[in-house]
This record gives C-alpha cells, structure tokens and sequence, in this order.
C-alpha cells in the first residue's frame, strides 16, 4: 500500500494506505443544531441477524476427530480453519443456518479464510482459562511468499499494482472476478488477532483482519495486535482491521464494538472505496507514541467510503521524523484526482460523523481532508463530515522533542487537534486542550518551528465550515 502526494504543498497525513450486501444507508440527526445526512449504524450483518438456529462446531488443542464435538472436553476439531470448512460444508447444506464456531482457550497458529456466513466466538468457559489467540504463524510472517491469499477478492490485484494480501484473518464473499456480493457476515466475539512478522519485514499488503468482496465484519470485545513490522520500520504495510480496497473497487463493512487495535505499523483501522463503511464505538486504538520511523494514523475513512466513529479512544499517532507527514488519530481522505488521490475518479469522504472521542497525543486530532482533484483547494461538492464532542489533547509543544516537525513542510511543522480541508463540514463543541495545539505560525508561509492551530479551517481554506463551541484550554475558540 502506496504513499501519496503532498497534502497541497505538504503531507500532512504521513501517507494514506491505499490502501472498494447493503450499502449504508442514511438518517436525519441533529448535530449541532443543524440537520445532516450521516450513515446510519448497523448493528449486526444482515445476513446474521436473520438467521435461523445455529449449528455448532468447536475447536481445542485438545480434540478428537471422533468427538461428540458438544464442549471443549468433546470438541472435534484441531484448527480453527478445519471448523471454518466444515461449518462453511453445513451452511451449503442449511442455507438459512448461521454455523457457531467455539474456539477453546489457547493460541492457534494458522490463518484463517472465511468465505460464508458464520460465528467465530471464544467458548464459553471461565475466563481463568486464559484467552483465545490466532496467530499468524512465524514461518508465513517471514516469507511474503506464504500464505498469500488465493480468494476471488484479489482477481484485481495484479492489474492494478496490488501486492497479494498476507493476512491472520481473511473475510471474502466476492464472486468470479472479483465481484462484490451481498449478504455474508462473519461475527467475531472475544478472539485475540495477533500478528508474528519480523522486524525486517517489507510489504504493504499486511493485516489482522481484511475484510472484502461485500462482506461484513461484526467484531466485539476482540484484540488486534503486533500487525506488520514490530517493532516499527518504514515501510508503509501493517493495518490492523481493513474494511474494503478502493484501487481494486472490493466493499468490505466493519462494526467494530469494545475492541482495542494495538501494534500496528501503518494503520489502525482503515475503511476504503465507494459502499464500504464502518461503525466504531468503544474503541481503543493506539498508536507507538512518538517516533521518527513512520507516520501512523490511528482510523483512516477513505476514498468514498462513510461511517462513524464514537466514544472511542485514539491515542499515540505521533510523528518526529522528516519527509514531510504528520500522523493523524482520526483520518477522513478523500478526493485529489491523480495529483494526492487514487486516480482521476478518486471519491470523497462524505456524511462521515466523528463525535464523543478521546484523542491523547496525536500530531493531529481529527484531521477531514476531502479536496479538488488537482489536489490544490478544499472539494467544491458538499461533504458535510461532522466533527462534535470530541476531547482532543496534545502536551507535544514547541519546542519539543515529541513534537512534528516536517507536516507543513521539509522544515515547518504540522498540528491541530481538528483540521478541515472539505465542504460544510460541521466542527462543534469540541474540547481541545495542550501546549501541542497552541496557536502558532501565520500564514501564507510559516516559519519554522510550526504552523499549529486547535482548530484549522484557515490552511486550506475549507469551504462553508460550521464551527461553534469549540474550546481551547477551556476558553471559547473562533477558528482563525
């Protein structure tokens, strides 16, 4: 996953990874006392909730072929990708089933391809038994010659440049050629995803979880960890859950619920191309703190795809080294033709709505970058992402060893704990706090050491911003 061009005449997003059922459908809210369109939530994949009873099939380090395969004692399958097939074998049989996989305590070392409907949940035994991990095996992290994925969800990837993904888990319900299907959800309940590639590792197609083909992913109280490089290198792969792939048009859907994303090289979590989406809520994403290795972002809404992010905690994207990129806890990109997007039909962001987050220690808090497809002013079509309630922080001021120091440009800086490049974008009631968000620098060219702001809708400019209520070190802020 590539890189991309300057933010204007600078990065200020450290490169995005580029890195495309039922699309997201709309509802009215009220949000900062304006009406706006936004993605509504969806709970569960449709294909789950309808489900009729389930089957079970359960899976121990301990099992029997020849088991009753009703408990962890009796369970009769070894790997979690031989009940995968075998659940998968029982749903061509009973299509309206949903099959329940059990998984008993202990690490497995596997990768795991899930093609159909089904349940994948730790097994219902004490917690004092330790918890349920896949892991990528070591001998697949340290050669990208293994486990590649073969599903119909890369047809695409070699005409467009695309490395062939290595990923733990893999969700694909895409038909011949790539085609994007509907109506397969995977529920993923209390499972550790861990990652075991070396430090020396150089690929951009990594993941924890890769979801595509119009699948949905519903993840809950579940860990994604160690994904890509780790400790960090620069190379630009490692994305913990990846929800859809716009340069190859494959939709993949992401509810993540009570999750935490740790350890990973690029991006936490990224929802990519027009019909993807994803819904976060009680998050924990956390980046390494600060680093002159790589630019992290924390989430990543990209290239046409919409969601929503709430009540959720983005923490340590922080950037120190050169080359002209700030990390961001929050990403919205989208646009930028062939200039700083995927092309000349590169999408916008839109409807997309950020509210009740913590944000602790990112170069930039939230960051909407939605521009023209020259790359070179704020998108003339209304994008209307909303940015409310958040609480932003940043104690990174200047001077700083942990402060960005090449966002704006080779020897400028870059911050903001809400950063707007977009069109009638809604930027409200957010408490933005830190010497890392002290106003500084002016424009048209900032000095060194930085150009910084709590809220910035003045670089770019964007176009018809609604800000109001904002806050900064508890004192009204108006944007300036």
């Amino acid at each position: 996953m590539q890189g991309f061009a300057s933010r204007f005449t600078r990065t200020r997003y450290g490169g995005t990874d580029g890195t495309k059922g039922k699309s997201a459908g709309y509802r009215l809210v009220a949000s900062c006392g304006v009406l706006l369109g936004v993605a509504a939530a969806v709970v569960a994949p449709a294909s789950v909730a309808s489900a009729g009873t389930s089957a079970q099939f359960w899976v121990s380090q301990t099992s029997s072929p020849t088991g009753a395969d009703t408990s962890c004692q009796t369970a009769a399958y070894a790997t979690v990708q031989s009940a995968v097939l075998a659940a998968e074998a029982y749903q061509t049989l009973h299509p309206r089933t949903v099959p329940t996989i059990a998984v008993c305590p202990g690490i497995y070392s596997e990768q795991a391809t899930i093609l159909k409907s089904l349940v994948l949940t730790r097994a219902p035994v004490a917690a004092s038994l330790g918890p349920v991990t896949i892991q990528l095996p070591a001998a697949v992290g340290s050669n990208q010659a293994l486990g590649l994925s073969t599903t119909n969800c890369q047809a695409d990837d070699a005409a467009q440049g695309i490395q062939i993904p290595q990923s733990v888990i893999e969700i694909c319900s895409a038909g011949l050629g790539g085609t994007n299907t509907t109506g397969v959800g995977v529920s993923v309940y209390d499972i550790t995803v861990e990652g075991n590639w070396p430090t020396s590792v150089c690929y951009d197609s990594l993941y924890g979880i890769l979801v595509g083909g119009g699948a949905s992913l519903s993840l809950t109280n579940s860990t994604v960890e160690q994904i890509g490089a780790y400790p960090l290198n620069g190379c630009q792969g490692g994305v913990g859950v990846q929800g859809g792939l716009s340069p190859t048009d494959q939709i993949g859907r992401a509810i993540l619920t009570g999750d935490t994303i740790e350890t990973y090289q690029k991006n936490g979590i990224t929802v990519d191309g027009p019909g993807s989406y994803g819904v976060m809520s009680k998050t924990v994403v956390t980046g390494d703190g600060p680093t002159p290795t790589i630019a992290q972002n924390g989430i990543q809404v990209s290239f046409g795809a919409t969601g929503s992010v709430t009540h959720s905690t983005i923490t340590g994207n922080n950037y120190t080294g050169t080359g002209e990129a700030s990390s961001t806890g929050i990403l919205a990109v989208g646009g930028g033709g062939s200039t700083c997007g995927i092309g000349s039909s590169s999408p916008l962001v839109e409807h997309a709505t950020f509210e009740d987050n913590t944000l602790i220690g990112n170069d930039v808090g939230i960051d909407l970058f939605n521009v023209n497809s020259t790359c070179t002013k704020s998108a003339t079509t209304p994008t209307r992402d909303t940015v409310e309630g958040n609480v932003i922080q940043n104690s990174h001021g200047y001077p700083s060893p942990d402060a960005n120091i090449s966002g704006w440009s080779a020897t400028v800086g870059y911050q903001a704990g809400v950063s707007d490049a977009g069109n009638d974008d809604v930027i409200c009631y957010n408490a933005i706090s830190g010497a890392g968000y002290a106003p500084l620098g002016s424009l048209p060219n900032p000095s060194p050491p930085a150009f910084v702001r709590p809220v910035d809708v003045v670089s770019e400019p964007a176009i018809g911003a609604q800000t109001s209520g904002n806050t900064y070190d508890g004192a009204p802020y108006n944007p300036r």
